[in-house]
């Protein structure tokens, strides 16, 4: 469902280095993400302005993606930005963040769970593919200091923290569970190595590194390994892997 290129909505300017992810509010309470897609497409006729947004989670969690992630979005425009803005991302934050329009059921902008489940979960993806973290969230407000955008979480700052305190602890959560999948792995490929042909001693080169694979728990039976196996966890010693 991306947007058609456009002057007013999607431009093709290519983005820069990710440098923030924003986060805003449709300002149309119970609209879909559907129709403020469309709202951004029918800026192409040129008679509302300029705007976009690079995703639109809806009322019910669906997400629609309007522009590609290395395209540049019309949605934190302004005469004036932050200090903070100007420091962290530029002198035109559009070049370098990625725009989130989140719809909601009310004027004060709640959210649905379902939106707010997929606001986490896409800010995670986002942030965690461009090896970026919570720090590098903002709100529309914060960009540009004048608009109160997302409005529940300008005017609910514990919810603001809270937000990000959630996609810290999954950003952290998830890191974990890879680097348990990593090690699962590792040590299976130790214990095929070492089923290999055996040797009756271990090398004295690859003492050490046999030392530290048992303290790691990779090993439990260090004797009796392979050439191979003792060469490889050398190796892996020696990257500093283990």
């Amino acid at each position: 469902m991306l947007l058609t290129r456009n002057e007013f909505s999607r431009p093709g300017t290519k983005l820069q280095p990710l440098r923030g992810v924003v986060i805003h509010w449709v300002a149309n309470p119970g609209s879909s993400a559907q129709a403020n897609r469309n709202f951004f497409e029918n800026r192409k006729l040129g008679k509302t302005g300029y705007g976009s947004a690079h995703y639109i989670i809806g009322l019910a969690g669906e997400v629609i993606r309007c522009l590609p992630e290395s395209e540049m979005g019309y949605h934190v425009g302004s005469t004036t930005y932050t200090d903070d803005a100007l420091r962290r991302l530029s002198s035109y934050p559009n070049n370098c963040t990625i725009g989130i329009e989140c719809c909601h059921i009310d004027w004060d902008g709640r959210m649905t769970d379902e939106t707010y489940d997929a606001l986490v979960d896409l800010t995670v993806d986002l942030l965690r593919r461009h090896n970026l973290d919570e720090n590098d969230l903002w709100l529309h407000k914060e960009v540009v200091g004048w608009k109160d955008c997302h409005r529940w979480f300008v005017n609910n700052p514990g919810e603001w923290a809270k937000f990000k305190q959630i996609v810290s602890a999954k950003l952290k959560g998830e890191d974990d569970q890879m680097l348990k999948q990593e090690l699962e792995q590792l040590k299976k490929q130790v214990e095929e190595l070492q089923n290999l042909a055996k040797m009756k001693e271990i090398p004295e080169w690859a003492k050490e590194a046999v030392d530290a694979a048992v303290q790691k728990g990779l090993v439990h039976n260090p004797e009796g390994g392979s050439y191979d196996f003792y060469r490889f966890v050398t190796i892996m010693h020696r990257k500093g892997i283990i």
